[in-house]
């Protein structure tokens, strides 16, 4: 070990030192590139996995709104249909009064009805009203002041 060191001066050996110390500083910074490199690595299979327990979830919530979706849409057809018969029903109650009692229909109620029946027809109401509200249409008209004074 001296033949060694009495081989090389003293400059070569703090050449030596120093090359070795800048040598252990580069791999120091490699270590921490690639540690670096790894962490990123890492928190990319993290995310990745988080867009996976997300896009789960999101999927789970789609299922339940598309079940609650069906079940409004048949709520609603089951409203529509319902509202479907009270409109008929009101016509036809008013049809049998106008038509077969009273003889007469002012301006106000005939609106009233027309308005019903106009949503009856949005909601794809059967043709039976029509025909009601054509007998009832052709029922003469009395203005509602003079229907006042005869009751």
């Amino acid at each position: 070990m001296l033949d060694l060191l009495s081989s090389f001066s003293i400059g070569q050996i703090v050449i030596f030192i120093i090359v070795f110390a800048i040598a252990v500083k580069e791999l120091i910074d490699f270590i921490f590139w690639l540690k670096g490199k790894m962490d990123i690595r890492d928190s990319y299979k993290e995310e990745k996995q988080n867009n996976i327990e997300r896009l789960g979830k999101l999927e789970k919530n789609i299922d339940q709104l598309s079940i609650l979706i069906n079940d409004l849409t048949e709520k609603v057809d089951l409203l529509i249909s319902s509202d479907k018969d009270d409109i008929k029903s009101y016509i036809t109650k008013e049809h049998h009064f106008l038509c077969y009692e009273q003889h007469w229909v002012d301006d106000y109620t005939l609106d009233c009805i027309e308005k019903r029946y106009d949503h009856y027809i949005e909601e794809n109401g059967n043709s039976f009203v029509e025909h009601l509200m054509d007998e009832i249409r052709a029922l003469p008209k009395k203005p509602m002041e003079d229907n006042n004074r005869e009751l």
